[in-house]
């Protein structure tokens, strides 16, 4: 019988051992990046989403103190003196704000004005004396109240931004208004405070007027174009916000989360370009390869030996039955003197099978807090939500995080996220408390405590202990939390999640460094 042909043992068990090593490597590098770029996305949309709600409010706030401004003149004007001086202190004092301001009486003609001379590059030019007829002004005239307009081309040939108020004099009679102007191609404050969210990775962003049309823009000359057509300018200018990737109008894809400003109708939208993630991607599939290589050739070294220990006893038999053939006798079986017990073949498969407990935990976990992350807290929570395991969720956000970033820079930020990692871990109950790493500088706490209070006073413990301990920026820091508690409605996470993140919403926006239980209501805010 011929035996030339036929594959040894030893090879097809080292052949199988490169196959499966091989795949492995594969799955696990294809499950990495997949893995990575899922992060990614969901760190940026995450991102973008929270800026933009942070930045319509700081628009909102800053429209408000603006508002306010002109509502002191209006009532300095109709009770008292007001002259030309007035005026121009009050403007060089809000000259951040406004690029000119103008009183008028109740027809819209022009009492005082600052600067005294409003001078444009079309030859056109505005003083005391006279009469305004833009739509704008006719508008407030005939309201007799504080007003905003949509943009509108002006004398000036630019587009601008009118804030109003209204001026009654000691009797309650209307007197005319007093006006302010923005100018949305020159420097003014909420165009600069836009601005400061471009960065290098081509992050930025942009406002919108309620018919789509763009008020501040980093790029000047996509002033006052329509973009209507985008799907989350459709989306922000009626009353929505939130985050998703887009194709914009001029055909390129963005990260982008909206917020909606409902004093003015604005949306606010920021996004970053979905190839910035391309870079992180491509270092980790060369790192992996470098790194892989090495333990690959480990691997199919022990593989191979492994082998030749499995196939040694069986090989000896076989030669010991050759010659027992090639003898025509009979030998003893004891002289063939073999000893295996196979223990290395259940010795490898431990440890490769601790091997990819390993690598499935670290995809589980918060590679710079430690913490579990995002992924694993959804899988936690469609799990309780499942079973009907009531629990409450806390979701915590560090106040003015950015700010630690642009004065400490980003490796104190990294710090700091692990000193509330710890200190949020130093409140563990075993079995009872769950710890996340939600995204950026947001975290989640989710116990099994059927009563909401008992989560909003550890919520309140974690809250003291924070502002009271010195975090790596060598000061103390602050955060903000919103509390809430399953209830037997409740089919989907996102609803759980989006009335914790309403309630933290509340803790910000009333001063932060609170706590605030959502529970149809806000109530217990501290």
């Amino acid at each position: 019988m011929g035996f030339g042909n036929k594959i040894k043992l030893r090879y097809a068990i080292g052949i199988l051992v490169i196959m499966s090593v091989t795949l492995t490597a594969i799955v696990s590098w294809y499950s990495s990046m997949n893995a990575l770029k899922r992060s990614l996305s969901e760190n940026y949309l995450e991102s973008n989403s929270t800026y933009a709600r942070k930045l319509s409010l700081s628009i909102s706030a800053m429209i408000g103190h603006m508002q306010q401004n002109l509502i002191a003149i209006g009532e300095t004007f109709g009770k008292s003196n007001f002259n030309q001086a007035d005026l121009d202190a009050w403007r060089a004092a809000n000259n951040n704000y406004f690029n000119s301001l103008f009183i008028t009486d109740s027809n819209g003609v022009i009492q005082l004005i600052s600067p005294e001379v409003v001078q444009f590059n079309n030859g056109n030019q505005v003083t005391a004396n006279l009469k305004v007829e833009s739509e704008a002004v006719q508008r407030s005239l005939a309201l007799k109240k504080s007003f905003i307009s949509e943009p509108y081309e002006a004398l000036s040939g630019q587009r601008i931004l009118l804030m109003t108020a209204p001026i009654f004099d000691a009797a309650g009679q209307y007197q005319g208004m007093v006006a302010g102007t923005i100018h949305l191609e020159s420097d003014n404050v909420i165009k600069n405070t836009i601005n400061d969210h471009q960065y290098a990775n081509g992050s930025y962003a942009y406002v919108v007027d309620r018919k789509g049309r763009i008020i501040f823009h980093p790029d000047a000359e996509r002033v006052n174009e329509s973009v209507i057509e985008n799907p989350i300018v459709q989306k922000v200018i009626s009353g929505k916000s939130g985050s998703e990737k887009v194709k914009n109008t001029e055909g390129n894809h963005f990260f982008a989360g909206y917020a909606y400003e409902k004093s003015t109708g604005w949306g606010i939208v920021s996004q970053t370009p979905i190839s910035v993630i391309d870079e992180p991607l491509e270092s980790l599939s060369k790192s992996m390869i470098i790194q892989s290589l090495p333990l690959l050739f480990v691997i199919l070294f022990l593989a191979w030996v492994l082998g030749s220990m499995i196939t040694r006893p069986i090989n000896k038999l076989a030669k010991f039955s050759e010659n027992a053939l090639e003898e025509h006798s009979f030998v003893p079986f004891k002289n063939l003197n073999i000893k295996t017990n196979i223990f290395e073949v259940h010795y490898l498969y431990h440890h490769i099978n601790n091997y990819f407990n390993l690598l499935n935990k670290q995809i589980q976990i918060d590679g710079l807090t430690g913490l579990y992350n995002r992924k694993t807290f959804d899988s936690i929570m469609k799990e309780f939500i499942a079973k009907k395991i009531p629990f409450s969720l806390i979701l915590l956000d560090i106040d003015h995080f950015k700010k630690v970033n642009d004065t400490y820079g980003h490796l104190v930020g990294d710090e700091v996220l692990k000193y509330l990692a710890n200190m949020i871990r130093s409140i563990s109950t075993p079995n009872e408390i769950y710890f996340f790493r939600y995204g950026g500088e947001e975290f989640v706490i989710l116990t099994k405590f059927e009563n909401i209070n008992v989560a909003f006073d550890l919520a309140e413990k974690l809250r003291m202990e924070i502002a009271e301990t010195t975090s790596p920026t060598g000061d103390s820091i602050t955060v903000s939390m919103g509390v809430t508690s399953t209830s037997f409605e409740d089919q989907f996470p996102e609803e759980i999640i989006s009335r914790a993140d309403e309630a933290l919403y509340e803790s910000k926006s009333t001063g932060r460094n609170k706590t605030t239980i959502f529970n149809g209501k806000y109530k217990n805010i501290v």
